[in-house]
């Protein structure tokens, strides 16, 4: 786990290691296929200081998430070199700036300290 801290931004990343059974079956429109790489956004309202239900992600959610998950994806090894299905779950515990670029250089942090 990493929390990576700019200003007024943090986010709280934890890395999950899984074998290749562990990889999500994702059924496409057009294909089925499994994904190795997974990454979990998570923006609680109290982060900004707002009392909010948690319910199903929001827009924010996915499209940060989205955006972050395909910076990660750039740096990954091949899946010859590296068989294992990686999780990466961000937290953002408070949020002054841009969340989405907290989740990615935590998220790169934590795969350097999780090998």
């Amino acid at each position: 786990s990493v929390v990576f801290t700019r200003g007024e931004t943090q986010a709280l990343m934890t890395l999950t290691l899984g074998t290749g059974e562990d990889e999500q079956l994702i059924d496409g429109l057009k294909e089925k296929y499994n994904e190795r790489f997974l990454l979990h956004y998570n923006f609680p309202g109290f982060s900004v200081g707002e009392v909010e239900k948690r319910g199903s992600p929001g827009r924010r959610e996915v499209g940060h998430g989205a955006l972050a998950r395909r910076a990660i994806a750039q740096v990954l090894p091949a899946p010859e070199n590296f068989p294992y299905v990686i999780r990466l779950c961000s937290d953002i515990l408070e949020s002054n700036g841009s969340s989405s670029m907290a989740t990615v250089c935590s998220g790169s942090l934590a795969l350097m300290a999780g090998g």
